[in-house]
């Protein structure tokens, strides 16, 4: 009785050894693509934030060269070029702070510096953060 069993429960399973290596290997397709995906995600994370510390960079430069603007102005140099020069840079570091959204970074009186210079040649008004 025993070996009847035994026989019958070989029968059954035999057919499905072929069928179990099949699903094993589509499972391993499967994991292969999903890691692939999952490196892809992240592969497209890391260049979208190397983006943003790229402009971020840029920003900083920009802030560098406004606060040297702002000393040279305190000490009298006030010609229409150097305020232009101003202007332009106001008005490029409260467009990054906004396109970045990192107004909530810096003092509202910083802010409001940039906003004051860089309304000053302009007719509209520059966009608060």
């Amino acid at each position: 009785m025993f070996k009847v069993y035994r026989l019958f429960s070989l029968l059954l399973i035999l057919p499905a050894l072929p069928l179990r290596a099949e699903l094993s290997t589509n499972i391993e397709e499967k994991s292969l693509s999903i890691a692939r995906d999952e490196v892809e995600a992240i592969s497209q994370l890391i260049q979208e934030q190397q983006r943003h510390l790229d402009r971020q960079i840029e920003i900083r430069e920009v802030m560098k060269n406004f606060q040297h603007q702002k000393g040279e102005f305190a000490q009298g140099k006030q010609t229409q070029k150097h305020a232009i020069a101003m202007v332009s840079s106001a008005r490029e570091i409260l467009a990054g702070i906004n396109e970045q959204h990192i107004a909530h970074l810096f003092p509202a009186e910083y802010l409001e510096e940039l906003v004051f210079f860089s309304s000053v040649a302009g007719k509209s008004r520059p966009i608060r953060p």
